[in-house]
């Protein structure tokens, strides 16, 4: 165990002081690694015989375990960070490289062909992304539309017709209203294109296209947890890019 999980196991047992003792060295673990046990309670006015004493009560030996406890796990987090961040470098190459070897032909055609692209975001992540994708496509003087939200799910549907395009995208591909709107689309002979997480989902199944990102998610350790979004926007350049190696070929 680390020591906050050892302090919660034990925190019944602390007297008031023992409850100061675990706040000064929760807030002050860089010192409590760093200084010896008389520095340590010479600084933060409390008797090396409780901090001995605090150590215990946590099932340790002593002071020097504590230190060493604190140490590890200190190091533990660095060695994450590390690996977080070259797992991250790693994603990103990654959705490249599958950018670079799929053939979007049929996906191509399809936009070549439409007289309007509609692009629907589920939610604001997915939003910006569909505000990229306007922004990069629109010099090829298509005319491209994006709505997000629960709210605007009919309005959209009632907009879109069979000449036009639909993007839909969403992280987890499992939203009720997003695969309703995929299902009445098709229903309407609406061609769609999904664009989810790389994982098998339910609106993947009902478009005749798929686009994927390679998603990762941030843990707790780094703040609030979210899932890196960057992957959709190297996605649309890459493909803004092959598309124009497209038109280039059938031109």
């Amino acid at each position: 165990m680390n020591y906050e999980e050892r302090m919660n196991e034990y925190y019944k047992d602390f007297s008031e002081n023992d409850k100061y003792i675990a706040s000064c060295i929760l807030q002050n673990e860089k010192d409590c690694i760093r200084l010896t046990i008389h520095e340590f309670a010479q600084k933060y006015h409390v008797s090396s015989s409780a901090l001995s004493r605090f150590a215990q009560k946590l099932h340790l030996t002593g002071y020097s375990e504590l230190r060493s406890i604190l140490r590890l796990s200190r190091e533990e987090e660095k060695s994450e960070k590390l690996s977080l961040k070259e797992a991250v470098l790693a994603n990103y190459h990654k959705m490249a490289e599958d950018v670079r070897k799929n053939d979007y032909s049929k996906l191509f055609d399809k936009i070549y062909h439409a007289e309007r692209i509609l692009i629907f975001a589920s939610g604001y992540s997915q939003a910006r992304a569909a505000s990229e994708w306007k922004r990069i496509f629109l010099p090829l003087q298509k005319r491209i539309y994006y709505m997000h939200g629960h709210d605007m799910v009919k309005p959209f549907e009632k907009m879109a017709a069979k000449e036009d395009l639909v993007i839909i995208i969403s992280f987890y591909g499992e939203s009720s209203h997003v695969c309703s709107l995929a299902e009445n689309l098709r229903l309407k002979g609406v061609s769609t294109v999904s664009v989810t997480r790389m994982k098998t989902n339910s609106l993947a199944a009902l478009c005749e296209e798929n686009l994927y990102i390679q998603s990762i998610a941030v843990p707790t350790p780094y703040g609030v947890p979210y899932e890196i979004t960057t992957p959709y926007f190297i996605l649309i350049e890459l493909l803004f890019i092959k598309y124009q190696e497209y038109l280039n070929k059938i031109s």
